[in-house]
């Protein structure tokens, strides 16, 4: 049902595809971050005129990261560096994950071969290292900071100012699939995608205790 079930409320606000094989942290930034959400691979998020807050540009954020990722209410997210923090959060828990689990599935294996090679405190980080237990939390902490700050762009992704319309966009790449990167599709396009889990922006009071805080 997707657009045609939200189309009266969405008007003439934008639609945002995971068409990444990852979870995605998103949002949209106009002085200010603002409407965002957590959505699984096929999963989409569209806005109303209400909560786009008006005519105004904006840009896309786009993060790899899930809920156990987000900033805590006292961390907040208002910058950068918290933005940073998500997909730091994320790589981490996925690889010890991993190591406790002895088995690599899902994004620990899309990680495997970004991190192979590193060496942290006289460790060589491989597939071999994590099924072995040798990262252990605190070292899985700083090849994710490393991670990130060798490959940010397949990780984080901003967008150029949008101008307000019904546009449809579409996130792809993302972790071992490459840089992060956001395209326009069209209607037509979209419903050939069949997306069933049609998100609308997390509300700013959400009962958790890692809520995205704008």
């Amino acid at each position: 049902m997707g657009v045609l079930f939200r189309r009266k409320e969405v008007g003439s606000c934008p639609v945002i595809i995971n068409q990444t094989k990852t979870t995605i942290v998103v949002f949209l930034e106009r002085g200010t971050f603002f409407n965002k959400q957590v959505l699984l691979s096929g999963e989409a998020m569209s806005m109303t005129k209400e909560e786009m807050g008006g005519p105004l540009p904006y840009r896309v954020h786009a993060v790899v990261g899930d809920e156990r990722s987000l900033p805590t209410k006292k961390q907040s997210l208002q910058n950068l560096a918290a933005v940073a923090a998500i997909p730091t959060a994320f790589c981490a828990a996925v690889l010890v994950t991993a190591v406790s689990a002895g088995t690599l599935t899902g994004p620990a294996m899309a990680l495997s071969p970004m991190v192979s090679g590193m060496v942290v405190q006289g460790v060589v980080i491989d597939s071999a290292a994590i099924l072995a237990g040798t990262l252990v939390a605190a070292r899985a902490a700083t090849v994710s900071e490393m991670l990130i700050k060798k490959h940010p762009e397949n990780f984080i992704f901003k967008s150029k100012p949008q101008l307000s319309g019904h546009r449809i966009f579409s996130i792809q790449g993302g972790m071992n699939d490459g840089p992060i990167k956001m395209c326009t599709i069209k209607e037509r396009d979209y419903k050939r995608l069949a997306i069933e889990n049609h998100k609308s922006p997390m509300r700013k009071d959400t009962n958790t205790s890692r809520s995205l805080q704008l």
